[in-house]
């Protein structure tokens, strides 16, 4: 079937009313990018030097992106996920006619897959995310046909719902696509695909008149807002994927019609940039994680990308890997408030210690409201280092959970992540990412502020630690000890051998050949448990603003009391030498692990989404506050969905 015909242009379409030159303006050698207008009620206000600072963010990203890649795209399947962004990058770069060209050309499957479509791929959540801001923003640069075409497509794609509507290419195939899924939207539902789908299927069906599939998905988003609101985001966290759940709200916050959807829509970026924000630290992002993907650091996954795009705070910025969805931040009116700034800066009265619980993996996807809490998570943030862990530790049996993690300040690199696992594959030390077998065991940490105990359920578990290069490390008196530039991390085992240097798992990691590499050039550290029933580490960490030098750190350290006497029953009791004293008793459930700071046992029962100086919200209220660097902002949503 051809599909170069002529349509119908409608006068909207056919008038180009936003143009190149609107879109990039350059001058006193500045580049700025433009969003397309919005009103004022949605925008949250920034100074002028943070606007500043965002645009030169913006042109190094294009500039990279220009430099780096050739305009080029495949479209099979949802191959588009990044290309379709690189491509709208190149036309801000200045490649226009060659991007311009490749964004509108016919898809690999047009016959195959998009017949009823007019060949225009909107199936694959990741494709059809890049093409509302294709179609919303670029689209008067199209040629007027093309652009027709993908408005014509659009309303026979959602003049009903297109979620598991009957597909003509359905033959009971395996894979993901309509021919196997029978549907004429990509079905997939991991949160930031369900994103990705709703915001396409309702700014889709809003353009082209098709009211009832439009009120349908406002239903879904405001649904969807209202448990965000109330239970936390499912897929929390996720270094890998928190980024690709951004780009959806930013088609909304810019492209719908609708002031109750861009409402909603604001109001989910700002608690996914609050929420990225407590754990992004100059260029990294903290841990724990759900979906970490295992990626090293600075900038190591779509967290830490998408977010250096509005919070910056990193030496250089330097960066040679690009998601491809920072074009939608770029292109978009859309800045976090700037109590989030503050917090992404950590400019606020440190330390501080963040209480936090998180929902079941489908809670918002599925609008469950009344959901309990399965994490809980506690976040020490001091003047250089993040440290943070969840009370159930790192998930086993092949789960996609990283329970314990450390960053702290490097001058050079923005922040270093210091990744721990009870295993012994180092190219899995955060998370096992599905994979069985690299978890011990069941595991559970405690937490008070710079301390914490870590324990699992097998006394001969190993443990191994994965840490950057520049990370100097020193052994005394069975503590191990890591000198960063400006924090200082001592573990002790508990029940275990001594960590030590493990050349064999060095080398394991080295190996330019190996295509999972994550962590080449780093090195390991290991130690195995010598113990009955239960084996651990004690991690006490430090700095100068507590401890005044290395030195001290490390005296403190060695005169710590450690209780070792129930560890076979699972309990263990450390006592630092300022006087804080932490204890860990097993408990088969995580929310009721029996955690005594000093002397205190922790109501683990009393849960928020977030508890602290600087972040707040109670679970199942609605309201979210952030107070940090003299700054405050607050969004309450009901229980329909409106922002109030």
């Amino acid at each position: 079937m051809k599909f170069l015909q002529l349509f119908l242009i409608l006068p909207s379409l056919a008038q180009a009313d936003w143009t190149l030159d609107q879109m990039v303006t350059s001058g006193n050698e500045s580049v700025r990018y433009h969003a397309k207008p919005i009103a004022d009620s949605l925008r949250n206000p920034w100074p002028q030097k943070l606007e500043d600072e965002f645009q030169k963010r913006a042109h190094k990203i294009i500039q990279c992106i220009a430099r780096d890649t050739k305009p080029r795209v495949n479209t099979y399947f949802e191959n588009e996920k990044r290309d379709y962004g690189f491509l709208m990058a190149h036309i801000l770069g200045g490649q226009r006619e060659d991007a311009l060209e490749k964004l509108q050309a016919q898809d690999h499957q047009h016959e195959v897959w998009h017949r009823e479509t007019d060949g225009i791929d909107y199936y694959a959540c990741f494709t059809i995310k890049h093409q509302m801001r294709k179609y919303f923003y670029f689209g008067d640069l199209f040629d007027p046909a093309y652009k027709a075409r993908m408005f014509s497509g659009g309303k026979k794609w959602t003049a009903k719902d297109p979620m598991r509507r009957p597909h003509y290419a359905f033959e009971k195939k395996t894979g993901w696509g309509p021919d196997a899924k029978n549907s004429w939207v990509d079905i997939r539902t991991t949160e930031n695909l369900y994103l990705m789908r709703v915001s396409s299927v309702y700014l889709m069906a809003e353009e082209t008149g098709n009211k009832e599939t439009t009120a349908k998905y406002k239903d879904h988003l405001l649904r969807y807002t209202a448990t965000l609101y109330r239970v936390g985001i499912g897929e929390w966290d996720s270094e890998n994927y928190h980024g690709h759940s951004i780009a959806p709200f930013l088609n909304l916050y810019d492209f719908a019609k609708d002031m109750e959807i861009k409402r909603a829509a604001k109001a989910c970026l700002d608690f996914y940039a609050a929420a990225g924000a407590l754990k992004y630290y100059r260029g990294g992002f903290n841990g724990p994680t759900k979906r970490d993907y295992n990626h090293s650091q600075p900038f190591g996954g779509s967290a830490a990308n998408a977010l250096w795009v509005w919070f910056g705070d990193h030496p250089t910025g330097k960066v040679d890997h690009w998601e491809s969805d920072e074009v939608h931040q770029i292109t978009s009116a859309y800045r976090p408030p700037l109590a989030v700034i503050n917090l992404a800066r950590k400019n606020f009265e440190k330390p501080v210690e963040i209480f936090a619980a998180k929902p079941p993996y489908t809670a918002t996807t599925h609008y469950q409201t009344d959901a309990k809490p399965e994490y809980l998570e506690t976040q020490y943030i001091a003047h250089s280092y993040l440290m943070g862990s969840l009370s159930n530790g790192t998930s086993p049996d092949g789960g996609d959970v990283n329970g314990f993690k450390i960053l702290a300040f490097d001058k050079e690199n923005g922040a270093l992540a210091l990744h721990a696992a009870p295993g012994t594959n180092p190219l899995y030390p955060g998370s096992p990412m599905y994979k069985t077998g690299v978890v011990a065991s069941q595991n559970r940490a405690a937490q008070q502020e710079n301390l914490a105990l870590w324990l699992v359920k097998d006394g001969k578990s190993p443990w191994l630690w994965v840490l950057p290069p520049s990370i100097k490390v020193s052994h005394q008196d069975k503590v191990t000890f890591l000198e960063c530039d400006r924090t200082w991390v001592a573990i002790r085992g508990l029940g275990t051998s001594a960590l030590k240097h493990d050349k064999d798992l060095t080398i394991q990691i080295a190996d330019p050949k190996r295509k999972d590499n994550r962590f080449g050039g780093y090195q390991v550290i290991s130690a195995r448990g010598n113990s009955e029933g239960f084996c651990g580490l004690a991690i006490e960490v430090g700095e100068k603003e507590s401890h005044g030098s290395f030195a001290s750190f490390k005296e403190s350290v060695l005169s710590a009391e450690v209780d070792l006497s129930d560890l076979p029953k699972g309990a263990v009791r450390y006592k630092s030498s300022d006087g804080k004293y932490l204890g860990i008793h097993w408990n088969d459930n995580p929310l009721d692990l029996g955690v005594w700071r000093n002397g205190i046992r922790r109501d683990l029962s009393n849960a928020a989404l977030y508890q602290s100086p600087v972040i707040k919200s109670d679970w199942a209220n609605g309201t979210l506050e952030i107070t940090a660097g003299g700054e405050t902002f607050r969004c309450t949503v009901d229980e329909k969905g409106h922002v109030k």
